[in-house]
């Protein structure tokens, strides 16, 4: 059984990882902690640039995150490895 792991942004996650539909907790994946650590700086960078209203505060910082978040997509699956689907959400980057 593969298990689906969405990295995906919402407002005010620090983790912005989900399984099965649902918010996951820090510790559900097994990954290590310089990787985490990288998830939620992302995390973060969004919920500081991010206005559900006017979108982000800097095109480059958008940009930014989009590239990184491409990185930290790969990073991840190779960290899980076989047995994990990591697919990239990266739904607040569409309306640039």
């Amino acid at each position: 059984m593969t298990v689906r792991v969405r990295l995906m942004n919402e407002y005010t996650v620090d983790w912005p990882l989900w399984v099965s539909d649902g918010p996951a907790q820090e510790g559900d994946v097994p990954i290590d902690e310089p990787l985490a650590t990288e998830l939620k700086t992302w995390a973060r960078v969004f919920n500081e640039h991010y206005d559900w209203k006017r979108g982000w505060d800097d095109p480059a910082v958008a940009e930014g995150h989009a590239q990184e978040a491409v990185r930290l997509r790969g990073a991840l699956q190779d960290a899980l490895g076989r047995g994990y689907d990591v697919v990239l959400e990266l739904w607040e980057v569409s309306d640039r």
